[in-house]
């Protein structure tokens, strides 16, 4: 009796171009059997589809003699035939519809612990220390696991040149280089060194086109929720990401073939299709106060549980440097923000329109400040494309009575 394997090497690209709340998709997975010789008592097991409470497969259809199978968390495709010969295709098509608009009821109070991790996502010393290290400080579960995850975000530089590598968490960790797989693996081993039960996710995301990925899931108060440290997310995850398999690690996430004989091979196929999108609903709020050249930014979070969001905060980068991080809002709280921008660049007895960008999923501001730099006003040669402006003892009665030429640095 033979035994063929085939593994899902992950690739995916860092980077959305925006947030998706609900997405309805079809997914269709084609596994080619080739076989010159008869060969006896093939069974084909193949990966579909996982089963959580973030996906829901609204319909599902196989080729006659195939059949859908539920194993654990997943929805595998089995075929089987007696004696089989020659070319098939076995073919499974699901309406997938998708939706992390995570929230929690609780968020537990951490207490330092570790758990054993094997295979792929073993950690060493260096890992464990690396872990305790990046949540120190935190006092809750869900606090510890958003700084663990903007940790390895930070932390792994994404590299093309490690598509393909089994990328165990030890040499991640020594690398600091790597695709999905990579900062999965990393996140898992530090995750477990820090005592929270995870789980290695693969499937599909879209980055440009739909590609194979990978990311993780950890158990918070009998809840798994999802992490994808590629892409800086928790909980809150764009909705193009589609599960279809659950493991320890990469090693676990293959189709099978078995049969008695020789000389068979087979592949597999995958092609997801987006049918329907909708953005985030609008789950938190934000406001920004400006006072002497200190930004205050005012998150508030009215829903009676906690939310995780992705935030950022983007300025041009000689007023303040961008600003990414997962952060958690209690239910009925807000989080206040401080930034000192440096308007050093900025001329004197000028006012200048700041652009800058406020995001988080479900919410998107595209808002600017208007900065007013105290001091002398510098003469500048008159050109059909500019006015002189006033000094800056006179800018509020010139507001109002002619046009002011503002100077943006660009």
């Amino acid at each position: 009796m033979m035994k063929h394997i085939l593994f899902l090497l992950l690739l995916t690209l860092p980077a959305f171009s925006s947030y998706t709340g609900e997405l309805v998709v079809q997914v269709e997975k084609v596994w080619r059997i080739e076989s010159p010789n008869t060969i006896k008592d093939m069974t084909l097991n193949g990966t579909f589809l996982a089963l959580n409470g973030f996906q829901e497969a609204i319909q599902m259809d196989v080729t006659e003699g195939a059949i859908f199978e539920e194993d654990g968390d997943e929805i595998k495709v089995v075929y089987h035939a007696d004696e089989f010969s020659g070319v098939t295709n076995i073919t499974a098509t699901a309406l997938v519809r998708t939706s992390y608009f995570f929230s929690s009821p609780s968020d537990p109070p951490y207490s330092e612990k570790s758990l054993n991790s094997s295979g792929l996502v073993s950690y060493n010393d260096q890992i464990k220390s690396a872990a305790l290290s990046a949540i120190s400080g935190s006092t809750k579960e869900l606090e510890a696991v958003a700084s663990l995850t903007d940790w390895v975000h930070e932390y792994v530089k994404y590299d093309l040149a490690y598509w393909g590598s089994p990328a165990p968490a030890n040499e991640t960790y020594l690398s600091r280089g790597g695709v999905c797989v990579g900062y999965a693996h990393l996140f898992i081993a530090m995750a477990r060194a820090a005592g929270f039960e995870t789980r290695f996710v693969s499937g599909y995301a879209f980055a440009e086109e739909w590609q194979p990925h990978a990311w993780a899931e950890v158990k918070i108060d009998g809840i798994w929720i999802p992490v994808d440290p590629t892409f800086r997310e928790f909980g809150a995850l764009d909705a193009r990401h589609i599960a279809s398999s659950y493991s320890n690690d990469q090693s676990g996430v293959y189709d099978s073939l078995v049969a008695m004989g020789n000389g068979f091979k087979f592949n597999s196929t995958v092609s997801v299709r987006t049918q329907e999108t909708r953005p985030f609903p609008q789950q938190i709020f934000a406001h920004t106060v400006l006072s002497d050249d200190v930004l205050k930014v005012v998150i508030y979070n009215p829903t009676q549980e906690y939310v995780t969001p992705t935030y950022n905060l983007r300025f041009p980068d000689y007023i303040l440097p961008e600003e990414t991080r997962i952060i958690v809002i209690p239910p009925g709280d807000s989080l206040e923000f401080f930034y000192d921008l440096d308007t050093s660049e900025l001329d004197e007895g000028y006012s200048h329109t700041v652009p800058y960008t406020l995001s988080f999923q479900g919410l998107l501001l595209n808002d600017q400040l208007v900065i007013i730099k105290e001091g002398e006003a510098q003469e500048k040669p008159a050109s059909k494309s500019s006015s002189p402006c006033a000094p800056a003892a006179a800018i509020l009665v010139a507001l109002l009575i002619c046009a002011v030429a503002y100077k943006v640095r660009r």
